[in-house]
Formats: structure tokens, sequence, C-alpha cells
């Protein structure tokens, strides 16, 4: 609190003194470079002005994963099969039904946001994260009943 204070201060001064620059540790930060003063009518308004250095950096407003690189949502995807290995491995078929891409997991594999733990003779059982919260998620093969009704 006292040193942005002092900083204030020390923007304010520098307009007094018509300087318009503040120290280089304080524009690499993204620190404010300037206190600007409005005057309308007897009221003086002070805004500070901040500088984001875009040199060599990306912009902190873009996404760092591309909707492609994501993968599908769990929500999405239905298990179209199972072939149970098991202490040989087990493979599953998914299919994302928003893309209608295919999938064949094993244990361990990441889907989206969702980890395979265990492949069972007719379900899939996986943990996903959503927004840093994990749950555990059951998929089971659908039967040609539950599908048509």
């Amino acid at each position: 609190m006292v040193s942005t204070a002092l900083i204030l201060l020390a923007s304010l001064l520098s307009l007094a003194a018509g300087q318009t620059s503040v120290s280089a540790a304080h524009k690499s930060a993204g620190a404010p470079t300037a206190l600007t003063a409005v005057v309308q009518g007897n009221v003086i308004y002070h805004r500070e002005r901040f500088v984001y250095p875009t040199d060599n950096r990306r912009n902190p407003f873009q996404s760092l994963l591309l909707i492609e690189d994501a993968g599908p949502q769990f929500d999405d995807l239905d298990l179209v099969g199972v072939i149970f290995g098991g202490s040989i491995g087990s493979v599953a078929t998914l299919i994302d039904r928003a893309t209608n891409k295919r999938y064949r997991v094993r244990r361990g594999d990441n889907v989206g946001n969702a980890n395979v733990v265990e492949i069972q003779s007719a379900a899939v059982v996986f943990t996903v994260t959503s927004f840093g919260v994990t749950r555990s998620e059951t998929l089971r093969i659908r039967k040609e009943e539950e599908e048509q009704g």
C-alpha cells in the first residue's frame, strides 16, 4: 500500500515537473506509466494509465488451448464397445456425438478432460476434471432397447 502511494506521488511530481517517464522496472512490470489529469469545470479527475509491454509476449486474453486441441467434452461421449482382455489389457471404443469422431482408449489414456481409470466388460470408469474439480464418472454400453426408447 505504501509503495503504491509512493508511485502515485512520484507520478504526480513528475507530471508537475513536465516529465512523463517512469523507471524501466515499473514499465516491465505493467505498472502505471503516467497519471493523467483531466479538468472538467471545477473537478479534477486523476487516472492512471497502464501499459502492457508486448515485446515477444503473447496476448494475455487469448486462450492457451485451441478448440480442436481441447478434445471432446465428456458429456458428448458414448461408449460403443469394449474388447475386454482382463490382465492383458482392454480397449474401449467411444464416439463423440458432436463430431461423430471415434476414439479407442486404454487404461490411463486421456480423452478431452477425462482420464480412463478402469475398463470393465460393459463399462468404462473415468475421472473427469472440469474447472479444477475432479469427479468420477462411468459410461456404460447402451442396449438396443435403451437407444430406441
